[in-house]
């Protein structure tokens, strides 16, 4: 703790204090991402303000961040503005793609923020981060124990009597734990850089036993094949190359025909899946007959709860076709921004793959597998341009950031010990 609070003493640089307030942010981060998931996108975007304020002219934007990166998803959400053009409620979809832009930016800032650090102030930003996993899997246990006491002197109680009572004060949680299923990728890294090598390989096994007293099917699939991925990338390089490789061509070229496949495979009928599971594969039936339906530009932007539905019957007679969203964030691309947003979006995840594929081994293991953890999930739940999910996303990339060891330039100029 004495590591945390002395920048504080005003005897520091401002890049100490920018590692008090990432410590901070680390700490809040995976305790809102489980009680109050909205609340993550003002963290984020106070913290980025405070740390603008506090670097001044020693961190601007266009100075720091990183620029291929920042072309990248700013192609993306151009043409998600101007997708916005065709889709059913022109204005609003713009400014969802603007606040989506926005969103982005701020997150390849802190991101280049904690790339800002030295290897020294990394540690002191990640500590506060390794507080906060703790005691927010503390938490955790203590709901599923106890009758989740904190979720509802929050959110209220549920009746007990109710109808699938159980489901639903699970449920609740479903958004932190896969918040955790994510969060634990840079956790384990950091563990592996600090020697903690079995460390590093029990937590993500021990919250994976943890997810399945949960409701959260889609945190259990992530987290999951995100253990997977990490065994295959450490291997080797080219082993990690491949898994990313396929996942991203699986889910953005292939998708709309796995989706076809499964209903075929009568898995919307199947009875040894959960009823929402064999919702999201009729869902991703009529997806996949839409997206050809318009292949290459999609149907505007934001268009997914629009999409025309005559002839086609609910999955649940009091249902839409498609609820808000089409809960498969690739599929979800496709539909609304064609083949010419799954492009841009493939290009995006060849530069973030590029990125992990150049660390060294802790953090190119654990951010692979991070990387599937969020494709999985992103496939099998939530809306893509959700600002929360979005902000979780960037967030636990800039964690993964925390986690580098010292470059050699460091090492040289470090004080001796």
């Amino acid at each position: 703790m004495s590591a945390l609070l002395e920048p504080l003493a005003g005897t520091r640089s401002r890049h100490d204090r920018l590692a008090v307030v990432l410590s901070l942010f680390g700490l809040l981060l995976p305790l809102l991402g489980l009680l109050a998931p909205k609340a993550v996108v003002p963290l984020v975007l106070v913290t980025a303000g405070l740390a603008a304020v506090l670097l001044g002219r020693r961190a601007l934007p266009w100075q720091i961040m990183d620029r291929p990166i920042t072309l990248a998803f700013g192609l993306l959400t151009l043409w998600c503005l101007i997708a916005s053009l065709w889709t059913f409620a022109p204005g609003e979809a713009a400014a969802l793609a603007l606040r989506v832009a926005v969103l982005l930016l701020v997150l390849i800032y802190l991101c280049a923020l904690a790339a800002s650090l030295d290897h020294r102030q990394r540690r002191v930003a990640a500590l506060g981060f390794a507080l906060g996993m703790a005691l927010t899997v503390v938490l955790v246990v203590v709901e599923f124990s106890f009758g989740f006491p904190v979720s509802s002197a929050l959110k209220g109680d549920l009746d007990r009597a109710a109808f699938n009572y159980e489901y639903h004060a699970f449920s609740r949680l479903n958004r932190g734990i896969s918040a955790l299923a994510i969060l634990i990728w840079p956790l384990a890294a950091l563990c592996w850089d600090r020697g903690w090598r079995a460390r590093a390989l029990a937590l993500p096994s021990a919250l994976f036993a943890l997810v399945m007293a949960s409701q959260s099917s889609a945190a259990l699939l992530g987290l999951g094949l995100g253990i997977l991925a990490a065994a295959i990338a450490a291997l080797g390089r080219r082993a990690g190359r491949l898994v990313l490789a396929l996942a991203v061509a699986g889910a953005l070229l292939a998708g709309p025909g796995f989706a076809k496949l499964m209903k075929a495979a009568e898995l919307d009928q199947a009875s040894y899946l959960s009823e929402t599971a064999n919702y999201r594969v009729h869902i991703w039936d009529f997806v996949a007959d839409r997206i050809l339906e318009r292949p290459l530009f999609g149907w505007g932007f934001d268009s997914s709860p629009s999409i025309p539905t005559e002839g086609v019957t609910p999955f649940r007679a009091d249902k839409n076709v498609i609820p808000s969203h089409p809960h498969n964030g690739p599929l979800q691309i496709l539909l609304e921004l064609g083949y010419v947003g799954g492009t841009l979006t493939i290009a995006v995840l060849f530069l973030l793959g590029r990125k992990l594929d150049g660390l060294p081994a802790p953090v190119r293991v654990c951010g692979q597998a991070m990387f599937i953890t969020i494709l999985a999930i992103a496939s099998s739940a939530y809306g893509l341009w959700q600002s929360h999910w979005l902000t979780m996303m960037g967030a636990a990339a800039m964690i993964l950031v925390l986690a580098l060891p010292s470059s050699p330039d460091e090492r040289k100029t470090a004080p001796p010990d």
